[in-house]
């Protein structure tokens, strides 16, 4: 059985709570930010929540996995641009998209010049 996540504390499973679940994990020197669902204005809290808990950690690395995600609006694209923001230019943030939706989003406003942008999270954190 998986660990209750604390930003998920309905659903101890790790499904999406609100058409969003968000986790938060350390791999070695990287933290990644795992997010399933739907990114839009009412779920991007957990996001920013979750990224802000992910840079209290001071990673090398964050790489926000969203092969999860299944829509991503422009409020979730927004908050993206937030978390680079607050972390600064030292830190690498990597992204991970498989969905074409996700992907062609942020090619259209331009976010794959942002972040280095990975088909999975594992292929993010190898770099």
């Amino acid at each position: 059985m998986q660990a209750p996540d604390p930003l998920n504390p309905g659903d101890p499973a790790g499904h999406p709570v609100d058409g969003v679940a968000v986790a938060v994990e350390r791999r070695g020197e990287a933290v990644v930010v795992q997010v399933s669902g739907e990114l839009d204005l009412l779920t991007t809290p957990r996001l920013d929540d979750a990224a802000s808990r992910a840079l209290r950690e001071h990673p090398a690395l964050l790489v926000l996995d969203l092969t999860g995600v299944t829509f991503l609006g422009s409020a979730g694209m927004a908050s993206l641009v937030a978390v680079r923001q607050a972390a600064g230019d030292d830190l690498p943030i990597r992204l991970a998209a498989a969905d074409p939706v996700v992907v062609r989003a942020m090619e259209v406003v331009g976010l794959v010049e942002e972040f280095p942008l990975y088909p999975t999270c594992d292929e993010a954190l190898a770099g």
